[in-house]
């Protein structure tokens, strides 16, 4: 008898520690599913002691189209590091159960965190509208048509007396005028970025300079502007107002962009944007012939393609890298400014 009472006693202190070891042990790496009043900032805080993780976690997860909602009843796997959304596949019962569940809205906290990307090295470049070159490259040290890395080289300066020894300029060359996507009216000139170079020596008007590094073909009548180092990385912040645009160009002459693409949009500093800020590229939900002729005109939320987030401003213009995409973008997609 006494045996007996000794091993059921025994059995209910190992149940005892099982269950309170239990959640540490589900955070450490099980699954977890998502409640009520989550947020991604909150669980990457909850399971990984980083709240700025919340951006990697969206960008590396294809099951998340819209960062700011998650639905109560999702999975996440709990790695070392690390967060995943698990793929579900819900049948027609449990996916009218979930339309029912109430969305849980996610806000972007104060820190919103450093956003790391590979630079392609070939500059980002920008839509000239109301900016004027510095500068001008008017000849080399010989006479090779092409110029690259180390080439000695000769300016034309629009104010030579603030010039100085050391003073780096970026090089860029003049490409097609840009259009607005929506409207048809001009909006300015594209300009790809060449490289740059750093004043050595300075002789009354004749201002010489070396090629620091060339991302495209640099020749003679290339126009300098102010140097802008390549970023790295990005630190989030929300922006100032939810203001909307439009994707108006493209870096790379694609059809359709995506994931790691640059962007420039018809919004910059006059709307008080910064580098840093996110925003949601959307296209109108096309509704069918069919539909239209049952119910007549319906109006329906746009369709989340994906997000962006933005490199360098300019007056009027930004370029921007696409972090997400959940499927192609094209130009004249929509941009929404994300401010909470």
């Amino acid at each position: 008898m006494t045996q007996t009472i000794f091993r059921w006693l025994s059995l209910l202190i190992l149940l005892t520690i099982m269950t309170t070891a239990l959640p540490a042990f589900a955070e450490e790496g099980q699954i977890y599913t998502i409640k009520k009043g989550d947020t991604l900032w909150g669980l990457s805080e909850k399971f990984i002691d980083d709240p700025d993780y919340w951006p990697q976690m969206w960008s590396n997860n294809p099951d998340i189209t819209n960062p700011h909602l998650i639905f109560p009843g999702q999975k996440i796997r709990v790695l070392d590091g690390r967060l995943e959304i698990i793929p579900a596949y819900p049948d027609a019962s449990k996916a009218e159960s979930r339309e029912e569940q109430p969305v849980v809205t996610e806000t972007v906290p104060e820190a919103e965190g450093v956003i790391q990307f590979k630079s392609t090295g070939s500059g980002d470049g920008f839509i000239l509208t109301t900016e004027t070159p510095l500068g001008i490259l008017v000849d080399s040290v010989d006479n090779r048509v092409l110029l690259t890395k180390d080439d000695m080289v000769f300016l034309r300066m629009e104010a030579p007396d603030s010039v100085t020894v050391g003073d780096t300029y970026s090089l860029f060359s003049r490409d097609d005028s840009i259009k607005h996507p929506q409207t048809g009216k001009p909006i300015g000139t594209m300009m790809h970025n060449l490289g740059y170079l750093q004043v050595t020596e300075i002789n009354e008007d004749t201002i010489t300079a070396q090629i620091g590094g060339v991302f495209r073909e640099v020749t003679r009548g290339a126009e300098l502007f102010e140097y802008i180092p390549v970023r790295k990385d990005l630190t989030l912040q929300r922006a100032a107002e939810a203001h909307q645009g439009y994707i108006i160009a493209a870096r790379d002459e694609k059809h359709f962009q995506g994931s790691n693409d640059i962007i420039f949009i018809d919004r910059g500093s006059d709307d008080a944007l910064a580098s840093g800020n996110l925003f949601y590229i959307s296209r109108p939900r096309k509704v069918s012939d069919e539909i239209l002729k049952k119910v007549g005109e319906v109006r329906l939320p746009d369709e989340v393609l994906g997000a962006a987030v933005i490199i360098e401003v300019k007056a009027k213009t930004a370029s921007a890298l696409i972090i997400k995409s959940v499927d192609a973008m094209y130009i004249g997609d929509r941009i929404t400014m994300v401010t909470n």
